[in-house]
């Protein structure tokens, strides 16, 4: 049976709570507060990441049991008296779990996504965590004594955690890994980036007892399909490659030279018949000639 968790953990983060804490991290409270409504499906969706696995599921079983259970109230004092140093200790919470890499990651999509500085994200995931593991841990120990349990517990928390999930900051979560323990569906449709191609030698995955986030593998870059990337012919290429035009037909040749020597012939016949007499004439000198003088007679 679902729970709701996202509504369940902004319940323990309080308007006030999140006031002391924008002046402890020295940003505007709206921004802390955007900043939290980000945060908290966040992590919900880093938890179901880890859970979708054994060894993840295990280890989020093995936080809450080993967590005080008045930690988020000890920390919520410690936010409300200004204490610079209780947002530091919460952000060893989550980094228990994802490791100080997964959780850099994590602060650095919040950051993107709300346009605070990593810094500050980081900070606030100091009292998202705490707050997290506070509430799995208010709930009965049936739904977190084991991994079961808690892969149980989060397999039923998948569409409400998506629902709170702003699909301008979902996009970053399922690109760097952190939306793979949802639903395939969910989380390929904020995906931005195509996933690595299988074609070609694919990097070795985390070893198994080890966190799929903190690893900081899961965000490899996406490979470009080699069908669309095949780089044109150069002009001289080109050219080699080009079709000789095509052959003249046979039938036009013939009619060609059927033509010339028709031309031919007529020429020669017209130059015999005609030109050749007149030219073989004796030429006129216009004087009359006078027969020869007889010889006189004897």
């Amino acid at each position: 049976m679902a729970i709701n968790l996202p509504s369940l953990v902004s319940q323990l983060i309080t308007p006030d709570l999140i006031e002391r804490a924008a002046a402890i991290i020295g940003i505007d409270p709206a921004l802390a507060g955007k900043l939290v409504g980000a945060a908290i499906p966040s992590v919900l969706g880093a938890f179901a990441s880890e859970a979708s696995s054994p060894d993840g599921a295990k280890g989020i079983s093995d936080l809450i049991s080993s967590q005080d259970p008045g930690l988020f109230d000890t920390l919520s004092a410690g936010v409300t008296s200004g204490d610079a140093n209780a947002l530091a200790s919460g952000g060893n919470v989550l980094t228990s779990l994802l490791g100080a890499e997964g959780v850099n990651q994590l602060a650095n999509v919040l950051g993107q996504a709300t346009g605070a500085p990593p810094q500050a994200a980081a900070s606030v995931l100091g009292l998202v965590g705490p707050a997290v593991v506070g509430a799995l841990g208010n709930q009965s120990p049936e739904n977190w004594a084991d991994g079961n349990a808690v892969a149980t517990l989060f397999a039923g928390e998948k569409q409400a955690i998506t629902a709170a999930l702003p699909a301008s900051l979902a996009a970053g979560l399922a690109d760097s890994g952190f939306l793979q323990g949802l639903d395939t569906a969910v989380s390929g449709a904020f995906r931005t980036t195509p996933p690595q191609s299988t074609l070609g030698s694919a990097a070795p995955g985390p070893q198994a007892g080890t966190s799929t986030l903190g690893s900081g593998e899961t965000a490899a870059p996406a490979s470009r399909s080699t069908l669309d990337t095949k780089p044109s012919p150069s002009p001289q290429v080109q050219h080699q490659a080009a079709p000789p035009p095509p052959p003249q037909s046979s039938g036009s040749m013939t009619w060609l030279y059927l033509i010339i020597a028709i031309l031919v012939v007529g020429a020669l016949a017209w130059y015999f018949l005609y030109k050749r007499p007149q030219a073989s004439a004796p030429a006129t000198t216009g004087q009359i000639e006078m027969p020869a003088a007889s010889p006189p007679l004897a």
